[in-house]
């Protein structure tokens, strides 16, 4: 199976790739491991409710982000919120309570973006790349081999890597060997770094009365980062929930540990800041972010994309984009870094390397 382009993620900086190579004309196939799009931006349905447990609530501060969401259709938006926020705590993203950064729920949960922007895309799920083999001078392969766990072999001349940095690096690294021109970009790649995030849904039986609050984020818990009113998102008679999430030490700490153990430590903890009946919910599921977001201070300010030129005729390229290639940082930084790596592979493509994501963020 041959392709022009192929993207690896179907987060929202490979689904916003996509859209903008769509947008010049260029059609890329997108893989997803996952059984739908939109990676840590991401709902799940329990009791046929929605439920929030990756970002739970959108954030950004550039109009082009604030059109995208205003652009989804069929959907209630809530905003400003969080409205009511609880504790003297420090959210894994403070920069979204800024002056000038707009906040906003949707009732029908917040994976309604990335199904929007998936539409008309041409999107495999349940893809998953174990190894990928580069152009080769040797053999005159003027392309990138990606093989996937099903069996299947897929050739790209364009390849773009939107899953987390060090994921795609790990990836990459399975090569016996490498271009020149990766193996140079791959340590700039690596300074990027994620942080795990263990959360818990908890569901609470009629007898517990909801608090008034739509976030709260203790101070003094070890385990605790924030705990979200998910329900007060939702239409009225939804069932009161929560979604507790844990401080990166502490999911660092328990992430191999099985489920229902941290989250028992997770629900006491919650306990500890709210109450006895936080620890008491009637059911919960439990989920594990192993690189949930990247850790603030290692991100490079754009995306990058390097040229290779491996035999005789058109080059293959290679680019990488997410969260932690863009300055805005999150799913806006996330939006963005695909937009740019769009550009970026255009002009690639037609003048040679772009490295100007060398540049820390300061």
């Amino acid at each position: 199976m041959e392709h022009d382009i192929v993207i690896v993620g179907g987060g929202i900086a490979g689904l916003s790739l996509a859209r903008a190579l769509q947008a010049r004309g260029k059609h890329a196939l997108v893989l997803e491991r996952a059984r739908g799009v939109g990676g840590r931006c991401a709902t799940r349905r329990i009791d046929e409710r929605p439920v929030d447990h990756g970002l739970t609530f959108l954030h950004g501060r550039s109009a082009e982000f604030q059109a995208v969401i205003d652009g989804v259709a069929g959907v209630t938006r809530l905003q400003p919120w969080p409205l009511a926020i609880q504790g003297e705590g420090t959210p894994c993203r403070p920069e979204a309570f800024g002056e000038h950064e707009f906040r906003l729920a949707l009732a029908e949960g917040v994976n309604r973006l990335p199904r929007a922007l998936a539409a008309g895309l041409q999107v495999r799920l349940e893809a998953n790349v174990v190894r990928i083999e580069p152009p080769c001078e040797h053999s005159g392969e003027q392309r990138w081999r990606l093989h996937l766990s099903s069996g299947d072999s897929i050739g790209a001349r364009i390849l773009a890597l939107t899953i987390p940095a060090p994921s795609a690096v790990a990836l990459l690294q399975q090569a016996s060997s490498l271009p020149r021109e990766v193996r140079e970009v791959l340590p700039l790649v690596g300074l990027i770094r994620m942080v795990p995030c263990l959360t818990v849904m908890a569901r609470y039986g009629e007898d517990i009365s909801p608090p008034a609050w739509d976030v709260s984020y203790p101070r003094d818990s070890r385990a605790v980062q924030s705990l979200t009113h998910d329900s007060r998102k939702r239409p009225a008679g939804t069932p009161f929930t929560l979604v507790i999430q844990a401080r990166p030490a502490f999911s660092r700490a328990h992430q191999d540990d099985a489920p229902d153990t941290w989250a028992a430590l997770l629900l006491a903890a919650a306990a500890e800041v709210h109450g006895p009946w936080a620890a008491r919910p009637a059911s919960y599921v439990a989920h594990r972010w192993r690189k949930a977001r990247v850790d603030p201070g290692t991100e490079l300010t754009q995306p990058v994309a390097v040229r290779v030129q491996a035999a005789a005729g058109s080059p293959a390229l290679l680019g990488f984009a997410g969260d932690g290639f863009h300055r805005a940082g999150g799913v806006e930084g996330a939006y963005l870094s695909g937009q740019l790596l769009a550009q970026r592979l255009t002009t690639v493509d037609s003048r040679g390397d772009d490295r100007g994501s060398d540049r820390r963020r300061d």
